[in-house]
Protein backbone atom coordinates (compact mmCIF):
# COMPACT_ATOMS: atom_id res chain seq x y z
CA UNK A 1 0.00 0.00 0.00
CA UNK A 2 1.30 3.54 -0.99
CA UNK A 3 0.09 7.24 0.11
CA UNK A 4 -0.46 10.24 -2.11
CA UNK A 5 -0.47 12.52 0.82
CA UNK A 6 1.23 10.47 3.90
CA UNK A 7 1.48 13.71 5.60
CA UNK A 8 -2.60 13.02 7.14
CA UNK A 9 -1.78 9.85 8.53
CA UNK A 10 0.20 11.95 11.26
CA UNK A 11 -3.65 13.44 12.56
CA UNK A 12 -4.33 9.52 13.58
CA UNK A 13 -1.94 10.41 16.61
CA UNK A 14 -4.45 12.96 17.51
CA UNK A 15 -7.73 10.68 17.27
CA UNK A 16 -7.30 8.19 20.71
CA UNK A 17 -6.76 11.07 23.30
CA UNK A 18 -9.26 12.96 21.73
CA UNK A 19 -12.20 10.12 21.37
CA UNK A 20 -10.54 9.23 24.94
CA UNK A 21 -11.53 12.43 26.63
CA UNK A 22 -14.91 12.51 24.46
CA UNK A 23 -16.34 9.20 25.64
CA UNK A 24 -15.44 10.36 29.61
CA UNK A 25 -17.16 13.00 28.66
CA UNK A 26 -19.98 10.98 27.39
CA UNK A 27 -19.79 8.85 30.58
CA UNK A 28 -19.97 11.58 33.00
CA UNK A 29 -23.20 12.52 31.51
CA UNK A 30 -24.93 9.15 31.55
CA UNK A 31 -23.93 9.31 35.16
CA UNK A 32 -26.40 11.77 36.27
CA UNK A 33 -28.93 9.82 34.54
CA UNK A 34 -27.60 6.88 36.88
CA UNK A 35 -30.47 7.51 39.47
CA UNK A 36 -33.25 7.51 36.91
CA UNK A 37 -33.11 4.23 35.70
CA UNK A 38 -32.35 0.56 36.99
CA UNK A 39 -28.45 -0.49 37.40
CA UNK A 40 -29.01 -3.22 34.36
CA UNK A 41 -30.44 -0.44 32.03
CA UNK A 42 -27.85 2.23 32.70
CA UNK A 43 -25.01 -0.63 31.95
CA UNK A 44 -27.13 -1.31 29.03
CA UNK A 45 -26.40 2.85 27.59
CA UNK A 46 -22.80 2.59 28.98
CA UNK A 47 -22.36 -0.11 26.89
CA UNK A 48 -24.18 1.69 24.06
CA UNK A 49 -22.30 4.88 24.22
CA UNK A 50 -19.02 2.79 24.65
CA UNK A 51 -19.98 1.35 20.98
CA UNK A 52 -20.76 4.44 20.01
CA UNK A 53 -17.56 6.28 20.64
CA UNK A 54 -15.75 3.27 19.21
CA UNK A 55 -17.69 3.75 15.84
CA UNK A 56 -17.12 7.78 15.78
CA UNK A 57 -13.49 6.89 16.15
CA UNK A 58 -13.32 4.40 13.24
CA UNK A 59 -15.04 7.20 10.94
CA UNK A 60 -12.15 9.64 11.76
CA UNK A 61 -10.11 7.39 11.36
CA UNK A 62 -11.78 6.00 7.90
CA UNK A 63 -11.82 9.95 6.76
CA UNK A 64 -8.11 10.44 7.48
CA UNK A 65 -7.09 7.81 5.54
CA UNK A 66 -9.21 8.69 2.40
CA UNK A 67 -7.25 12.34 2.98
CA UNK A 68 -4.10 10.71 2.61
CA UNK A 69 -5.34 8.36 -0.72
CA UNK A 70 -4.15 5.19 -0.33
CA UNK A 71 -3.72 2.91 -3.19
CA UNK A 72 -3.05 -0.81 -4.05
CA UNK A 73 -3.25 -3.58 -6.61
CA UNK A 74 -3.02 -2.85 -10.22
CA UNK A 75 -5.38 -2.40 -13.19
CA UNK A 76 -5.38 -2.09 -17.06
CA UNK A 77 -6.63 1.65 -18.38
CA UNK A 78 -7.10 2.64 -21.00
CA UNK A 79 -6.60 6.39 -22.21
CA UNK A 80 -6.46 8.65 -25.32
CA UNK A 81 -3.26 10.86 -25.47
CA UNK A 82 -2.49 13.98 -27.83
CA UNK A 83 0.91 15.30 -27.64
CA UNK A 84 3.62 14.42 -26.74
CA UNK A 85 6.38 15.75 -23.20
CA UNK A 86 10.09 14.23 -22.80
CA UNK A 87 12.28 14.57 -20.01
CA UNK A 88 15.86 13.89 -20.67
CA UNK A 89 17.20 12.45 -17.97
CA UNK A 90 21.24 12.05 -17.97
CA UNK A 91 23.65 10.14 -15.85
CA UNK A 92 26.61 12.26 -15.52
CA UNK A 93 28.61 10.07 -13.05
CA UNK A 94 32.10 9.29 -13.70
CA UNK A 95 31.84 6.28 -15.24
CA UNK A 96 30.01 8.18 -17.90
CA UNK A 97 33.25 9.47 -18.96
CA UNK A 98 34.68 6.16 -20.04
CA UNK A 99 35.51 5.86 -23.48
CA UNK A 100 33.79 2.70 -24.94
CA UNK A 101 30.96 4.39 -26.77
CA UNK A 102 31.33 4.42 -30.68
CA UNK A 103 34.25 5.63 -32.45
CA UNK A 104 35.88 6.00 -28.95
CA UNK A 105 33.78 8.49 -27.34
CA UNK A 106 33.24 8.42 -23.96
CA UNK A 107 29.56 7.04 -23.07
CA UNK A 108 28.28 10.99 -22.23
CA UNK A 109 29.78 12.04 -25.63
CA UNK A 110 27.31 9.60 -26.98
CA UNK A 111 24.26 10.28 -25.43
CA UNK A 112 25.15 14.13 -26.14
CA UNK A 113 24.79 13.23 -29.47
CA UNK A 114 21.87 11.05 -28.93
CA UNK A 115 19.84 13.84 -27.04
CA UNK A 116 21.32 16.59 -29.68
CA UNK A 117 20.15 14.82 -32.69
CA UNK A 118 16.16 14.38 -31.25
CA UNK A 119 15.77 17.28 -30.79
CA UNK A 120 17.01 18.93 -33.95
CA UNK A 121 15.17 15.77 -35.38
CA UNK A 122 11.80 16.43 -33.49
CA UNK A 123 11.80 20.05 -32.18
CA UNK A 124 7.63 19.93 -31.75
CA UNK A 125 8.05 17.98 -29.12
CA UNK A 126 8.35 19.64 -25.40
CA UNK A 127 11.52 18.81 -23.54
CA UNK A 128 13.05 18.93 -19.98
CA UNK A 129 16.48 17.97 -18.81
CA UNK A 130 17.62 16.09 -15.42
CA UNK A 131 21.11 15.39 -14.61
CA UNK A 132 21.92 12.80 -12.29
CA UNK A 133 25.11 11.58 -10.09
CA UNK A 134 24.90 11.12 -6.01
CA UNK A 135 22.12 13.49 -6.35
CA UNK A 136 19.50 14.93 -8.68
CA UNK A 137 18.54 18.06 -10.27
CA UNK A 138 16.51 19.82 -12.41
CA UNK A 139 18.14 21.58 -15.11
CA UNK A 140 15.81 23.13 -17.34
CA UNK A 141 11.62 22.88 -16.61
CA UNK A 142 9.63 21.05 -19.35
CA UNK A 143 10.01 24.09 -21.95
CA UNK A 144 9.37 24.67 -25.65
CA UNK A 145 12.55 26.56 -25.75
CA UNK A 146 14.63 24.16 -27.86
CA UNK A 147 18.14 26.87 -27.64
CA UNK A 148 18.29 26.70 -23.83
CA UNK A 149 17.88 22.53 -24.49
CA UNK A 150 20.35 22.14 -27.25
CA UNK A 151 22.98 24.67 -25.16
CA UNK A 152 22.82 22.25 -22.15
CA UNK A 153 23.33 19.44 -24.11
CA UNK A 154 26.33 20.80 -24.94
CA UNK A 155 27.54 22.10 -22.02
CA UNK A 156 27.44 18.95 -20.55
CA UNK A 157 30.05 17.13 -18.10
CA UNK A 158 30.74 14.59 -14.89
CA UNK A 159 31.43 18.07 -13.10
CA UNK A 160 28.25 19.25 -13.30
CA UNK A 161 27.56 18.15 -10.14
CA UNK A 162 29.73 17.48 -7.61
CA UNK A 163 28.25 14.52 -5.42
CA UNK A 164 29.67 10.93 -5.69
CA UNK A 165 28.35 7.74 -6.44
CA UNK A 166 25.45 7.49 -9.05
CA UNK A 167 21.60 7.50 -8.02
CA UNK A 168 19.55 6.71 -10.84
CA UNK A 169 16.40 6.42 -8.19
CA UNK A 170 16.78 10.37 -7.38
CA UNK A 171 17.00 10.99 -11.12
CA UNK A 172 13.99 9.22 -12.45
CA UNK A 173 11.98 10.54 -9.08
CA UNK A 174 13.11 13.37 -10.00
CA UNK A 175 12.46 13.52 -14.11
CA UNK A 176 8.99 12.09 -13.38
CA UNK A 177 7.94 15.61 -11.28
CA UNK A 178 8.68 17.78 -14.16
CA UNK A 179 5.31 17.15 -15.72
CA UNK A 180 3.04 19.18 -15.36
CA UNK A 181 -0.30 17.11 -13.57
CA UNK A 182 -2.90 18.78 -16.06
CA UNK A 183 -0.72 18.06 -18.70
CA UNK A 184 -2.82 15.94 -21.70
CA UNK A 185 0.12 14.91 -23.57
CA UNK A 186 1.75 11.31 -23.29
CA UNK A 187 4.83 11.29 -20.90
CA UNK A 188 7.52 9.74 -20.90
CA UNK A 189 11.24 9.76 -19.50
CA UNK A 190 14.51 9.33 -22.10
CA UNK A 191 17.52 8.37 -20.01
CA UNK A 192 20.80 8.17 -20.87
CA UNK A 193 22.78 5.95 -18.58
CA UNK A 194 25.10 2.63 -18.44
CA UNK A 195 22.54 1.13 -15.32
CA UNK A 196 25.08 1.49 -12.94
CA UNK A 197 23.56 2.07 -9.75
CA UNK A 198 25.19 2.42 -6.22
CA UNK A 199 22.80 4.20 -4.26
CA UNK A 200 19.60 4.03 -5.31
CA UNK A 201 16.79 1.21 -6.19
CA UNK A 202 15.28 0.97 -9.50
CA UNK A 203 12.30 -1.32 -8.04
CA UNK A 204 11.18 1.39 -5.53
CA UNK A 205 10.66 3.87 -8.55
CA UNK A 206 9.24 1.69 -11.01
CA UNK A 207 6.19 1.45 -8.82
CA UNK A 208 6.25 5.72 -8.99
CA UNK A 209 6.05 5.74 -12.69
CA UNK A 210 3.71 3.01 -13.21
CA UNK A 211 0.97 5.09 -10.69
CA UNK A 212 1.88 8.25 -12.53
CA UNK A 213 1.30 6.71 -16.14
CA UNK A 214 4.90 7.29 -17.09
CA UNK A 215 7.16 5.47 -19.19
CA UNK A 216 10.84 5.09 -19.40
CA UNK A 217 12.94 4.96 -22.76
CA UNK A 218 16.60 3.84 -21.70
CA UNK A 219 19.20 4.78 -23.76
CA UNK A 220 22.03 1.94 -23.08
CA UNK A 221 25.88 3.71 -23.16
CA UNK A 222 28.96 1.67 -22.79
CA UNK A 223 30.29 -1.74 -23.76
CA UNK A 224 29.41 -4.85 -22.33
CA UNK A 225 32.71 -5.55 -21.85
CA UNK A 226 33.62 -2.47 -19.88
CA UNK A 227 36.67 -0.40 -18.71
CA UNK A 228 38.42 0.25 -15.36
CA UNK A 229 37.08 3.62 -13.54
CA UNK A 230 40.16 5.68 -12.79
CA UNK A 231 39.84 8.23 -9.25
CA UNK A 232 38.80 11.68 -9.04
CA UNK A 233 42.19 12.81 -9.72
CA UNK A 234 42.59 10.59 -13.06
CA UNK A 235 46.58 9.33 -11.60
CA UNK A 236 45.71 5.83 -10.51
CA UNK A 237 42.87 3.50 -11.16
CA UNK A 238 39.50 2.98 -8.53
CA UNK A 239 40.38 -0.25 -6.82
CA UNK A 240 38.28 -2.65 -4.10
CA UNK A 241 39.58 -3.86 -1.13
CA UNK A 242 41.04 -6.47 -2.81
CA UNK A 243 43.15 -4.44 -5.02
CA UNK A 244 41.50 -5.70 -8.19
CA UNK A 245 40.70 -2.74 -10.50
CA UNK A 246 36.63 -1.73 -10.52
CA UNK A 247 35.55 -1.88 -14.15
CA UNK A 248 32.38 -0.75 -15.16
CA UNK A 249 29.99 -1.87 -17.96
CA UNK A 250 27.22 -1.35 -19.50
CA UNK A 251 24.02 -3.24 -17.08
CA UNK A 252 21.74 -4.03 -19.99
CA UNK A 253 19.60 -6.28 -18.26
CA UNK A 254 18.84 -3.39 -15.63
CA UNK A 255 18.11 -1.14 -18.51
CA UNK A 256 15.94 -3.29 -20.35
CA UNK A 257 13.94 -4.27 -17.13
CA UNK A 258 13.20 -0.91 -16.11
CA UNK A 259 12.02 -0.15 -20.07
CA UNK A 260 9.80 -3.01 -19.87
CA UNK A 261 8.14 -2.66 -16.44
CA UNK A 262 7.14 0.55 -16.86
CA UNK A 263 5.84 0.38 -20.56
CA UNK A 264 8.77 2.05 -22.56
CA UNK A 265 11.60 0.78 -24.82
CA UNK A 266 15.01 0.24 -24.50
CA UNK A 267 17.77 1.21 -27.13
CA UNK A 268 21.76 0.34 -26.89
CA UNK A 269 23.00 3.51 -28.59
CA UNK A 270 26.51 2.15 -28.29
CA UNK A 271 25.12 -0.69 -30.56
CA UNK A 272 23.25 0.67 -32.74
CA UNK A 273 23.94 3.30 -34.59
CA UNK A 274 20.14 4.26 -36.42
CA UNK A 275 18.05 6.30 -34.36
CA UNK A 276 14.89 4.80 -36.66
CA UNK A 277 13.11 2.24 -33.57
CA UNK A 278 13.24 5.41 -31.30
CA UNK A 279 12.15 8.14 -33.25
CA UNK A 280 9.22 5.85 -34.63
CA UNK A 281 8.49 4.78 -30.91
CA UNK A 282 8.22 8.71 -30.49
CA UNK A 283 6.05 9.43 -34.06
CA UNK A 284 3.21 6.51 -32.88
CA UNK A 285 3.69 8.15 -29.65
CA UNK A 286 2.63 11.44 -30.35
CA UNK A 287 0.70 11.76 -33.53
CA UNK A 288 -2.13 9.56 -32.67
CA UNK A 289 -1.55 6.44 -35.05
CA UNK A 290 -2.51 3.98 -31.68
CA UNK A 291 -4.20 6.69 -29.88
CA UNK A 292 -6.10 4.02 -27.61
CA UNK A 293 -3.55 1.90 -25.09
CA UNK A 294 -3.25 0.61 -21.83
CA UNK A 295 -1.31 1.18 -19.39
CA UNK A 296 -1.13 -0.48 -15.79
CA UNK A 297 -1.87 1.87 -13.03
CA UNK A 298 -2.40 1.11 -9.31
CA UNK A 299 -5.45 2.67 -8.40
CA UNK A 300 -6.67 4.95 -5.69
CA UNK A 301 -8.56 3.13 -2.55
CA UNK A 302 -10.00 6.13 -1.74
CA UNK A 303 -13.58 5.32 -2.31
CA UNK A 304 -13.93 2.95 -0.09
CA UNK A 305 -12.65 4.68 3.43
CA UNK A 306 -14.82 7.53 2.51
CA UNK A 307 -17.72 4.87 1.99
CA UNK A 308 -16.50 3.08 5.71
CA UNK A 309 -16.59 6.67 6.97
CA UNK A 310 -20.27 7.09 6.49
CA UNK A 311 -21.40 3.47 7.39
CA UNK A 312 -19.46 3.66 10.53
CA UNK A 313 -20.61 7.46 10.97
CA UNK A 314 -24.44 5.79 10.16
CA UNK A 315 -24.02 3.11 12.86
CA UNK A 316 -23.67 5.30 15.43
CA UNK A 317 -26.08 7.97 14.45
CA UNK A 318 -28.37 5.00 14.99
CA UNK A 319 -26.65 3.76 18.48
CA UNK A 320 -27.03 7.54 19.65
CA UNK A 321 -30.97 7.48 18.96
CA UNK A 322 -31.37 4.72 20.32
CA UNK A 323 -29.12 5.81 23.49
CA UNK A 324 -31.31 9.12 23.59
CA UNK A 325 -34.72 6.96 23.34
CA UNK A 326 -33.93 4.56 26.15
CA UNK A 327 -33.05 7.62 28.51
Amino acid sequence: MSFDNPQFLWALALLVPGCILFLRRRLARLAQYKTLTSSEGYFRLRGISIKSAVLFLLCFISLIVALAQPRWGQRLVSEYYSGLDLVLAFDVSRSMDLKDGNDGQSRLEVAKQVALNLVEARPDFRYAVTLGKGKAVLAIPLTDDKESIVNLIMSLSSAAISSAGTNLQELLELASQAFPEESPGKKRIILFSDGEDTKGSLSDVERVLQAKGIGVIAVGVGSLQGLPVPQADGTALLRRPNGTAVISQLREPVLQELAALSGGLYWNASRDASMDALLNYLDALANGRAPLEYRREIPSQQVWFVLAAFLFFAAARLLEEGLWKKR
